[in-house]
């Protein structure tokens, strides 16, 4: 294989940040090497910039970018991640817009949801809070850019790590035992999550994107570029309803990022609350 120059990285990873938003700059340009390596083998090409021409100009390249979603998404997750979100979710936000509940559902997005933990961490909550039995609807939207993971998550079937914040009661009581070490999240808590394959750096178009009372969307924007970040934070705005609230992993933040939302805290944790009027 010929060894990359940095004019041959920069094509690659100016264009993967063009199309996925996804920084593989510096250090980070080794984990994507040794993810696309075993991919330009078999295509039988001898290198990054002819990989870079593969993705330009082959008949085959939108089949080729659909492989590489699955080899340059980072898949860790797991139940009750950031447990302290999910509690803010519940003992403040939700009662806090309820009387704009009565006549609509609760509407949630989950953006980058890889396997589907998040969302149906989100459901199992908001079933355990005791929403449903007091008259209140909730849909998740759940969103990823890799369709295995989509895939994955639709099934609903967990092992080994994803339970790695999960305490055996809530094992036993929101999931069905598939074999000795696989279980699938009941029915009760799937109904609401709905999900579907999207590219949160494209314009949002085509799915069926709604207004959301609350959008997840943790630990991804720390593999943006600073460009693709505040687009996807202004998109993320437009598709918050007024008052809306926004929450991102511990390592992110709009500090002076964003004049859409302003900061709100919570006991443990942080979110930021769209404005009811933006520029």
């Amino acid at each position: 294989m010929t060894p990359a120059t940095e004019a041959d990285w920069k094509l690659l990873t100016d264009l993967i940040e063009e199309r996925f938003g996804l920084s593989f700059a510096g250090s980070r340009q080794e984990i994507l090497e040794g993810r696309l390596r075993p991919r330009m083998e078999a295509l039988r090409l001898d290198g990054i910039r002819a990989y870079y021409h593969y993705l330009r100009a082959h008949p085959s390249s939108e089949d080729e970018f659909r492989e590489l979603t699955c080899r340059i998404t980072n898949s860790e997750t797991y139940f009750f991640r950031e447990t302290a979100h999910f509690e803010a979710i519940v003992h403040s936000v939700v009662p806090e817009i309820a009387p704009m509940l009565r006549s609509r559902p609760l509407r949630i997005l989950s953006a980058a949801c890889s396997s589907g933990e998040e969302p149906y961490s989100l459901a199992i909550r908001l079933t355990d809070a005791g929403f449903e039995l007091a008259g209140t609807r909730w849909q998740i939207d759940a969103c990823d850019l890799n369709p295995n993971r989509i895939e994955q998550a639709r099934a609903a079937v967990y092992e080994g790590l994803s339970f790695r914040a999960c305490d055996e009661a809530t094992r036993r009581r929101c999931f069905e035992e598939q074999g000795p070490t696989r279980f699938r999240v009941r029915e009760r808590y799937r109904k609401s999550v709905r999900f579907f394959q999207a590219n949160l750096a494209a314009p949002f178009s085509g799915v069926g994107w709604g207004h959301y009372d609350i959008v997840l969307c943790r630990n991804m924007l720390i593999y943006f570029g600073p460009e693709a970040f505040d687009r996807l934070i202004s998109r993320l705005s437009e598709l918050l309803c007024p008052g809306g609230y926004l929450f991102l992993g511990h390592a992110e933040s709009l500090f002076d990022r964003s004049d859409d939302f302003d900061s709100i805290h919570f006991k443990d944790t942080m979110a930021y609350r769209r404005k009811s009027a933006i520029a």
